[in-house]
């Protein structure tokens, strides 16, 4: 609380007839005493642990063991599963591939031998019919197909024959799958009986029958269109696809002396084996 020296207050006024006594103000200055500082959170605890210990003994601090942990077990990885298939059958692959090349560059294979044994006509004349003329037939031939590879056998997996008298297809055969085995010889029988229209306009047909009919031979060819594979153990080859020409002259039935020679075993020719 101040107080103002100009202005007393009411229980200091001078009562009348006395004199106004005189009051002396001092102002004392008030010091705030210094304070001491405060202790840091480390000096706390270095005072703390200065002061003297009276309690039981403190064991000794105890290192713990080392724990071995077993390594985490490998998740399921499809892609390294993926990776490591394929890496496994490239190889496989590889190596199959490199056996079977050293195998054909060692065993190279040999083409077949096909041969017509015996050849036959019941039937083959020419003869007019309207503006045209038709040639009438009935032919059979027996082949052999020999197989002269030690390491292979052979898969027939298409054998088509064809036989043509001239320019024209007198007919046609398509034969069962077969399989041959190494170093073998197997028969294969073809027969073949129709009709085929010549055109009147065409006297090369009606020359060369007449030329055939007298010299007691008729010229019938036959072409063989053949799928292959070759087998080695497990391991079949690619495709070959050779191609059989046989040209063969079969006695003229009816005809004494042809028929007293008889057919002529015939080798076919074998083009396009390898």
């Amino acid at each position: 609380m101040l107080i103002n020296s100009s202005t007393p207050p009411s229980f200091f006024k001078t009562p009348p007839g006395r004199q106004r006594p005189t009051f002396f103000f001092f102002s004392i200055p008030f010091q705030t005493p210094p304070r001491s500082p405060v202790p840091t959170m480390t000096e706390s605890k270095e005072g703390h642990l200065n002061q003297p210990y009276y309690g039981p003994a403190i064991p000794p601090a105890q290192i713990p063991p080392h724990e071995s942990h077993p390594p985490p077990g490998r998740e399921f990885d499809a892609y390294s599963l993926i990776c490591a298939f394929t890496r496994i059958t490239t190889i496989f692959i590889i190596i199959i591939g490199l056996i079977v090349l050293a195998l054909w560059l060692i065993y190279q294979p040999q083409s077949i031998k096909v041969f017509a044994e015996t050849a036959s006509l019941s039937t083959f004349n020419l003869s007019a019919a309207g503006n045209d003329s038709l040639l009438t037939y009935n032919v059979a031939v027996n082949f052999t197909f020999r197989n002269p590879n030690r390491k292979y056998s052979i898969y027939y997996e298409r054998l088509d024959a064809q036989a043509f008298y001239g320019a024209y297809r007198i007919g046609s055969m398509v034969f069962p799958r077969i399989y041959q085995r190494r170093k073998d010889t197997m028969p294969v029988s073809m027969a073949l009986e129709g009709r085929v229209v010549v055109a009147s306009g065409d006297e090369s047909v009606a020359g060369s029958y007449s030329r055939a009919k007298g010299e007691g031979f008729f010229n019938v060819r036959v072409k063989m269109y053949v799928v292959v594979r070759l087998k080695m153990v497990v391991v079949k080859s690619v495709k070959f696809k050779p191609d059989v020409d046989c040209d063969l002259w079969i006695p003229a039935p009816g005809n004494a002396t042809s028929l007293a020679a008889g057919f002529a075993r015939t080798k076919c020719d074998v083009n396009n084996f390898s």
